[in-house]
């Protein structure tokens, strides 16, 4: 083949005309080679034009792929975007109707009025807007009061003005609606109208507690407001209304309204709770004992509700009745389906809870553990702490740890009242003074707690001085060698108060009338057969007396009772060493140790029965340890005398 007829044969097949390759051959056949470079550059040119053609509609169909892709996007994004917002409004729409039923409270709307009134400025608004305030500051009083939040109180108006489109209506409005419509507020209307006589009455009335008209001379409006303001209050939040009356010293009046209470309850929680309310307001009025019958009969109605059972601790407390406080804490302790409707929207169960834990402990002699309980949900839990922990320290015996913890109170801002300050430190010095037999100076500790609680309710701190101080103060003069001063003190004591038995037995073994002695602290133990401190009294007066055997007995009660009570722990070790058994002794202080591990005299005895037992190394490190830490003037002595003997 030719190179001509090569280069039209590739022509041909290149060529996108549709003619034939025969064709194309035949016409170039006959043509001259001028004709036939003419018509292969026709057929190049056209070729040019076509690959242009086609990479314009390239770019254009890859554009409108693009454009598509985009498109498609952009659909898929709306879609998603609608989605959410539709979701959005169901949730919002969800949310917004729960919080309207959880709407409570008062609104106040605006009140009708004299036109006089009016043109002295004082509209229906005015009104609106004087009760609503002075029913917020009785609130705020009861709040500060109580471990249950009192509920709200606002104005009817529209909080949100977005106006919604094609309705007439705005967002507060709606939202008004929403609530009047699922939620549990109440409507408070009334009206100031003019009575004759220059008097006026002002009339309220709230929804389904009825209506209250009170008059008065026209310029004390502001009186009557604040009586309509209480009266309102009480219908709206009968509990909280009562602890606002004894919060600003309206005891008797309190106390009235705490039993009218009983009625308007439906639930038995509700009256159970109703029931604690009348004990509370029973107890601070002076009379614990039927504050205890009060707090058993809602116990009766429903014994779910913890604040029954935390009125009959503190009442039984009040009497000195510590059995009684005891079975009730150990049942609240170790409950696990308390309920309180008063307290559902607190912390007031688990508050009562958490300090029924720490009693226990209290009560039992575990004072290690006591120091280890959290305080988390009591009412001034920041302000309290440091001063109980200081007390429970020095009956642990451990005077460093109570001096650093009154340190740290006395150095932090309390939102303790002055009394319960006063109290509580005064109780903490006169544990740390007597832990050193520094008599002396615990006597003037327990005058002061008697001056901190003389400036309570009068009935009730005259039974907190004789069930709580005065057996504090009598062993406190007895053991200074006031013998007379301590009998005097406990005369008036009542003889089922577990503290004032203890106190009687211990104040009369001081005075070697042994038979006293016994015949009281049979009755301490009769008394609160469940608490250990009698017990360990007991067996160290009778030691003092040279009967190691039948203070073995009673430290080993005492140690049934209290496992965790370091005390009986350590009269038992020197029972022993009376009887020359040092040996066994070391296995006592031991145990004590795990309790009581900064315990002065526990080394200084520790020290003396590792001695006699031939152990004089081991007794040097406990007399060191002795020596470190705080020692009555007695104990100092003596291990002045053991450790350089």
């Amino acid at each position: 083949m030719t190179e001509e007829e090569s280069s039209v044969e590739i022509g041909g097949e290149s060529s996108g005309t549709g003619a034939g390759q025969a064709a194309v051959a035949l016409g170039l056949a006959g043509a001259s080679r001028v004709e036939a470079d003419a018509f292969l550059r026709k057929q190049s040119r056209l070729l040019d034009l076509q690959i242009q053609d086609l990479h314009e509609q390239r770019r254009l169909l890859l554009s409108r792929l693009r454009l598509g892709r985009f498109s498609d996007w952009v659909k898929a994004v709306l879609q998603v975007m609608t989605g959410a917002v539709g979701i959005a409004v169901v949730v919002g729409l969800a949310i917004a109707m729960w919080k309207a039923s959880q709407a409570e409270g008062v609104v106040v709307d605006t009140f009708s009025v004299p036109p006089r009134f009016s043109e002295a400025g004082i509209s229906g608004q005015v009104i609106a807007d004087d009760l609503t305030n002075k029913i917020a500051l009785i609130r705020d009083r009861a709040n500060t009061a109580s471990s249950a939040r009192s509920k709200d109180v606002r104005q009817n108006g529209d909080e949100i003005k977005i106006d919604i489109p094609e309705t007439g209506v705005s967002l507060g409005q709606a939202w008004r609606y929403l609530r009047a419509w699922l939620g549990h507020e109440r409507r408070l209307s009334g009206n100031v109208r003019l009575a004759g006589d220059g008097k006026i009455a002002l009339s309220v009335a709230l929804d389904g507690a009825g209506a209250a008209t009170l008059s008065g001379a026209a310029g004390d409006l502001d009186k009557l407001e604040d009586q309509a303001a209480e009266r309102i209050f009480q219908l709206e939040d009968p509990t909280n209304y009562v602890l606002y009356l004894s919060s600003t010293g309206r005891r008797d009046e309190a106390l009235a309204a705490a039993a009218p209470h009983l009625q308007p309850s439906s639930t038995p929680g509700y009256r159970a709770d109703a029931y604690a309310l009348w004990a509370n307001r029973t107890r601070q009025s002076g009379d614990p004992l039927l504050s205890i019958a009060r707090a058993r009969q809602g116990v009766a109605i429903d014994p779910h509700v913890v604040a029954t059972h935390g009125e009959i601790i503190q009442s039984a407390l009040t009497l000195g009745h510590d059995e009684e406080a005891l079975q009730e804490v150990r049942t609240v302790a170790q409950g696990k389906d308390w309920f309180d409707p008063v307290w559902s929207n607190s912390n007031g169960t688990a508050a009562v809870v958490e300090r029924s834990v720490t009693l226990a402990d209290q009560l039992t002699g575990d004072f290690a553990h006591a120091l280890s309980d959290p305080c988390i949900f009591a009412r001034n839990c920041e302000a309290t702490m440091p001063l109980q922990h200081a007390e429970d320290a020095a009956r642990l015996h451990d005077i460093g740890r109570a001096r650093d913890s009154l340190q740290q109170a006395m150095e932090r801002e309390t939102t303790l009242s002055r009394q319960t300050y006063q109290e509580a430190l005064a109780r903490a010095r006169y544990f740390m003074h007597a832990a050193v037999s520094d008599w002396r100076a615990a006597s003037a500790d327990a005058r002061e707690f008697v001056e901190a609680i003389g400036s309570g309710p009068p009935e009730l701190a005259a039974l907190r001085i004789k069930t709580q101080v005065a057996p504090l103060l009598a062993i406190a003069l007895a053991r200074a060698g006031d013998h007379a001063g301590a009998e005097a003190t406990l005369a008036p004591t009542p003889a089922d108060c577990y503290a004032c038995l203890r106190a009687r037995a211990i104040v009369a073994a001081g005075a070697g009338q042994v038979e006293r002695s016994e015949y009281w602290f049979a009755r301490a133990v009769q008394a609160a057969p469940s608490i250990p401190f009698a017990y360990s009294e007991w067996g160290a007066a009778v030691l003092a007396r040279g009967k190691p055997d039948d203070a073995i007995a009673q430290f080993k009660l005492s140690n049934q009772k209290g496992p965790h009570f370091a005390d009986p722990l350590e009269g038992w070790g020197e029972a022993l060493m009376a009887k020359n058994q040092s040996h066994l002794a070391l296995a006592k202080f031991a145990a004590a140790e795990k309790y009581a591990p900064n315990w002065g005299r526990l080394h200084l005895k520790w020290g003396e029965a590792l001695t006699y037992a031939g152990k004089r190394e081991e007794a040097k490190a406990h007399f060191a340890r002795a020596a470190a830490l705080d020692l009555a003037p007695a104990e100092k002595a003596e291990l002045a005398k053991v450790a350089h003997g």
